[in-house]
């Protein structure tokens, strides 16, 4: 307590004392009254401005150095350790903070101050926690509570219960620290002292949220908001927004938790409190882990384990290094079994029961995943007992299903399905949907075993409706995508069933059922919203940074240095949208409708196909779809002898990929060589499909993975390549393809050709030859081949033609990119164009390589233009001539302006392309996507 509470003057002075730069008292200032007047605003500020508290910490410091009356030295010195200690608690400086209060209770009990003495051990006892000291904590706050209760002081013995039960919480005693919360809240309240109240119901609510009482937990979360917002006190208000998402979070209810997580980080950063922000962070990489966005989680978890260490924060640098090792694991990353080490090491030296528990049953995931059932489940056994004697539920289903997939691994169907039964029962009453999703799908899995395909199929389609309402709310494509490559297993299952009962159009549904699906929802969800603003600044830097890595690459300098800088700041600018993304999440959009086999054959007319290929274990299908009929077409190959044909066919096409001039005379050869491939190619993967594709003049082809880099129209027979017979075009899933075949490109009337001259001295002459074709054609070439030009001009383009240097980054295929003039047209800034219903076409190298994620969902340069509104896009699978383009865009254009659709032209210029140069490098290179 205060014992100049009464000195108004003090608490004046002290209050004006803080709004000076810096807080230094004026001459003669100095007295015990001002000394705990700052004290008192120190605290004060603790949770709502902590800067401010430590500016009143400062400014008590400051009144000590500059000298007072020696009666009141050791008194105002007491005080200014005790707030010292206070401000270095909000800056993580926990053993810093513990020197602090030792010594300013030193120089209390020297003056002869009991009470004030033992109030300096409150703030000890959370600092002690952070530490890890959880015995020296508990002891020191059963000490100090007997003390401040034998002396009277209500208001600190109840700031001693709040930090018991925040020391009972971190050691996972969740009771236990609920009634200390309970207690601490009642203390409060016979006072009035409205902060620490909500702070003891927040804490009161973590402890339900750990025992897995979710809806309790949220109705006290919800008071404690509204009283903290009534009050306006901001820490009280991030650590509801970040308890309230970790909540979310283990219910599976991710759009929620991304976003209070990140309104958690935002004010958490505003307050300058690094630990908390440090914890945030790391909790922001646990939901990046659940959603399978394994580099991003795994960035922050490297963070996070050295900020832990820095701010001597050792249980949390523990779970980060654990959840770190859970993440190398899904990578393939040989150093998780360090981190699980180093871990257990630092549980095992706090002893952190829950935390043992949460290295062994990643542990027993790592061991089921090798195929070691007998670790996995002793190591999952002992998490179990661990989490059950916590009373710790979400830890607790997890190792329950760990034990149930041991069971289906080892052959007890019987008892695994009723651990998954069980486990199910407990998930649905909790609300967890990821833990439904994966015992439904252990069910499923099961019920196939044991023959019962009825209840099997049941199964599966729940965890995949359960599953897609998790999927379809989570903000924006890429995390929409990972998230499905986690859960593939229902839809591969399901798809396995309809594939062996052999029913054509089923077996289509739901092969594309998970094909391409954030594209067809980007599609759906209409143009993307145009780029913030706020990331202006780091868009400009990196088109400064391709600039300087180009010329020093050009000039043969070190590019080393601008490289890693530019690899950082493209992963900031991701994190950065993302993380907006997340804190502003748009209204979730309405599942788009799956596919209409009916609608698909509707579309067509005589003569068209669609063939989609699909693979199950080792084995590659294909469905064709003809306006009068479906088939299914299994066995066609052994994908494995596939994808051998496929890199042997791509490796010939390297021969000459760059360039021809010092091969000419082995051409031959080599066209013979490329010509026995690309048969090979043909044998297994087109000409077992020729019964349902006779008397087809055009073809759709819905490729599967690799297959997505061959040259179909470079496949040939006995009678030559299928590119002089059929017209083809590409799509990523038949949903794709049915817009497509809606969605007509424009009429090529008017063309906007770009050619950037400054790296590629042909394209100023190709962007002008190309717009010479046309009735309205406009070419910038040069200068004027630049960013503001195209996003001026391209949206009244029926056609746009677009010739310069290209790069496709696999490491990083969002920033695949075309340069033109004055900076680099990524993927992320491709989609924020306005485009018509034009073709697009990208006389550039590699333009039409994508890295091809779970569910086929591939990224790159052709779905950017998708995305745009683009009705069909012409891209390169590998580095093209110059010349032999000319010749080709030439033949292209020349078809278009007569009135040929896209494939129709791209067909002739492949055929007047090919009888100059016979060799498939040089005419098969380009391929439409989208449609015909």
């Amino acid at each position: 307590m205060n014992p100049h509470a009464e000195a108004a003057g003090a608490v004046t002075q002290a209050r004006r004392l803080l709004d000076t730069l810096p807080p230094w008292p004026p001459a003669g200032a100095e007295g015990l009254a001002l000394a705990w007047a700052l004290k008192d605003l120190c605290y004060e500020a603790w949770s709502s401005d902590p800067s401010r508290s430590a500016r009143a910490a400062e400014a008590l410091r400051n009144l000590f150095d500059a000298g007072v009356e020696p009666a009141q030295a050791r008194e105002i010195l007491a005080l200014a350790e005790w707030t010292s200690g206070i401000a270095m608690t909000t800056r993580g400086q926990m053993s810093d903070a513990v020197g602090c209060f030792d010594r300013a209770e030193s120089a209390f009990r020297q003056a002869g101050l009991a009470d004030p003495a033992a109030q300096t051990q409150v703030p000890k006892i959370m600092a002690l926690s952070m530490l890890g000291q959880h015995d020296a904590a508990t002891a020191c706050a059963l000490k100090t509570q007997g003390e401040l209760v034998a002396l009277g002081n209500l208001a600190a013995a109840g700031r001693v219960s709040l930090n018991l039960g925040n020391l009972l919480q971190r050691r996972d005693r969740y009771a236990e620290s609920a009634r200390h919360y309970r207690e601490a809240a009642v203390l409060f309240a016979r006072i009035g002292n409205h902060e620490q109240s909500v702070l003891a119901d927040i804490g009161l609510a973590d402890a339900w949220a750990a025992q897995g009482d979710f809806d309790e937990a949220l109705r006290i979360y919800a008071r404690a908001r509204m009283r903290a917002a009534h009050r306006n006190i901001e820490v009280p208000l991030a650590l509801v927004d970040e308890s309230t998402a970790l909540v979310e979070l283990a219910r599976g209810r991710y759009r929620e938790a991304l976003a209070g997580l990140e309104s958690a980080r935002r004010r958490y950063e505003s307050l300058a409190l690094p630990q908390h922000l440090a914890i945030a962070e790391k909790q922001l990489a646990d939901a990046y882990l659940e959603l399978r966005l394994l580099p991003e989680a795994l960035a922050l978890y490297d963070n996070a384990v050295e900020k832990f260490r820095a701010l001597e924060l050792p249980d949390e640098q523990a779970w980060a290094l654990a959840q770190r090792g859970r993440t190398q694991v899904l990578l393939g990353q040989p150093d998780a079994d360090a981190s699980f080490a180093l871990a257990a090491t630092l549980f095992e030296n706090h002893r952190n029961d829950v935390g043992r528990s949460a290295v062994a049953l990643a542990r027993a995931e790592l061991a089921l995943a090798r195929g070691d059932t007998g670790t996995a489940t002793a190591m999952a056994e002992l998490a179990l007992r661990g989490f059950e004697d916590a009373g710790q539920s979400s830890g607790r289903s997890r190792a329950e299903i760990v034990l149930a997939q041991a069971l289906v691994d080892a052959g007890c169907l019987s008892q695994a399905h009723a651990a998954f039964a069980q486990t199910l029962a407990r998930a649905r009453t909790l609300q967890q949907l990821a833990i439904q999703v994966r015992c439904l799908t252990g069910q499923g899995l099961v019920a196939r075993a044991l023959g019962d395909d009825s209840e099997a199929a049941a199964a599966f389609e729940s965890a995949i409706e359960l599953f897609e309402e998790q999927r379809r709310s989570l903000p924006g494509d890429d995390m929409r995508s990972a998230f499905l490559s986690g859960h593939l297993r229902s839809y591969e299952e399901r798809l396995r069933m309809v594939v062996a009962t052999g029913e054509p159009a089923q077996t289509l549904v739901q092969l594309d059922r998970f094909r391409a699906r954030a594209l067809d929802e980007r599609l759906s969800e209409g143009p993307a919203p145009s780029a913030d603003t706020d990331l202006q600044g780091l868009r400009a830097r990196l088109n400064w940074l391709y600039r300087r890595e180009t010329r020093l690459t050009e000039d043969g300098s070190d590019s080393e240095a601008v490289t890693r800088e530019l690899q950082q700041i493209e992963r900031d600018l991701l994190e950065r949208a993302r993380r907006q993304r997340m804190a502003t999440p748009e209204r979730v959009a309405d599942a788009p409708e799956g596919l209409s086999v009916e609608a698909l054959r509707r579309a067509m007319q005589a003569g068209d196909a669609l063939v989609e290929y699909g693979v199950l274990d080792d084995e590659l299908f294909a469905c064709i779809v003809t306006p009068d009929r479906v088939l299914l077409v299994r066995r066609l190959a052994r994908w494995v002898d596939v994808l051998e044909a496929v890199q042997s066919a791509r490796f010939q096409i390297g021969t000459l990929s760059h360039g021809s001039a010092g091969l000419q005379p082995h051409l031959p050869r080599l066209v013979q060589r490329m010509h026995q491939r690309m048969e090979r190619l043909h044998a297994l993967v087109w000409a077992p499909l020729a019964g349902g594709l006779q008397h087809c003049r055009r073809v759709m082809v819905v490729p599967h993975a690799q297959l997505g880099a061959v040259p179909f129209a470079a496949l040939r027979d006995a009678e030559g390549a299928l590119g002089g017979r059929l017209e083809l075009a590409v799509a990523p899933s038949a949903r794709i393809a049915l817009r497509g075949l809606l969605r007509r490109p424009l009429t090529a009337r008017r063309v906007l050709a770009l050619g950037e001259s400054a790296r590629l001295a042909h394209t100023a002459d190709e962007a002008r030859s190309v717009a010479a074709l046309f009735t309205a054609g406009d070419a910038f070439v040069g200068e004027q081949a630049s960013l503001s030009t195209l996003e001026a001009h391209a949206g009244g383009a029926d056609v746009l033609h677009l010739a310069c240097h290209a790069r496709f980054r696999g490491d990083n295929p969002r920033f695949s990119a075309l340069h033109l003039h004055d900076g680099a047209l990524t993927v992320e800034r491709i989609e924020s164009l306005r485009l018509g219903a034009c073709t697009v076409v990208l006389s550039a190298c590699e333009t039409g390589l994508t890295e091809v994620g779970s569910g086929d969902e591939m990224v790159g340069l052709v779905r950017a233009f998708l995305l745009a509104g683009a009705a069909r896009v012409l891209a390169s699978l590998w580095p093209v001539d110059d010349a032999v383009t000319a010749l080709f865009m030439n033949e292209f254009h020349g078809a278009l302006v007569r009135g040929q659709g896209p494939a129709a032209a791209l067909r002739e210029a492949q055929v007047a392309t090919s009888r100059v140069h016979q060799h498939p490098c040089f005419w098969a290179a380009f391929t439409l996507y989208g449609g015909w």
